[in-house]
């Protein structure tokens, strides 16, 4: 999932990172292992046509394999449905009833990498086109995705690597229609307009570690 190290730097995505000499370092080929400790799902959607909701999947699972060709890289992960959390017990509640995400007969969200998309600009982020099953319904989303080497002796910023291997945080940002994937639940509220918006807006933050 990087661009090729022959490209010119004005040519480079961003999945490459530079180091600190400022040579272009690449995300290795490989497998990488998603640290579901040190990563989340969090979505962010309208509420009431003034504010809006914030929430998290605590508990995900992925796998990242970067091909030799980046463009070839591959990523399936799921997150625990019933790990969601917005801060509010009676909304938490709600949101996993079946009003909702019914966590009871489908209790994870899926998401399947399909084709990935060099830059269209310099240092812009790579296009991931992924299979997101939420329920029992399977659709075409369009994702940006950035990546970042973490320093192994970084020890400060609470993103080293647990077991001393390399380590990468995958960066990956979209929205969403959730009545598209079955979450159709709403209510009108008494100076117009309903209760919950319809697009939302999601970001994966993902540490992942070199599977050796």
């Amino acid at each position: 999932m990087v661009a090729p190290d022959q490209q010119p730097p004005s040519e480079r995505g961003a999945l490459d990172e530079l180091d600190d000499a400022g040579t272009p370092e690449a995300v290795p080929s490989g497998r990488w292992v998603v640290d579901p400790t040190r990563s989340s799902v969090t979505f962010v959607a309208r509420h009431l046509l003034v504010s809006r909701v914030t929430g998290r999947f605590t508990r995900i699972t992925g796998l990242v394999d970067v091909g030799a060709d980046p463009l070839d890289s591959t990523v399936h992960a799921m997150a625990d449905a019933a790990s969601l959390t917005t801060g509010d017990a009676a909304r938490d509640e709600h949101l996993r009833s079946p009003a909702f995400f019914d966590v009871g007969r489908w209790p994870t969200l899926e998401l399947t990498g399909r084709t990935l998309r060099a830059p269209t600009r310099p240092n812009g982020p790579y296009a991931l086109d992924v299979d997101l099953t939420i329920r029992d319904v399977t659709r075409l989303v369009t994702l940006d995705v950035t990546a970042t080497l973490l320093d192994t002796d970084d020890a400060t910023s609470g993103s080293a690597p647990t077991s001393g291997r390399r380590a990468v945080r995958f960066t990956v940002d979209g929205t969403l229609n959730r009545k598209e994937f079955g979450l159709q639940w709403n209510a009108a509220i008494e100076a117009g307009g309903v209760v919950v918006g319809d697009i939302v807006t999601v970001a994966i933050s993902a540490v992942a570690e070199l599977d050796r």
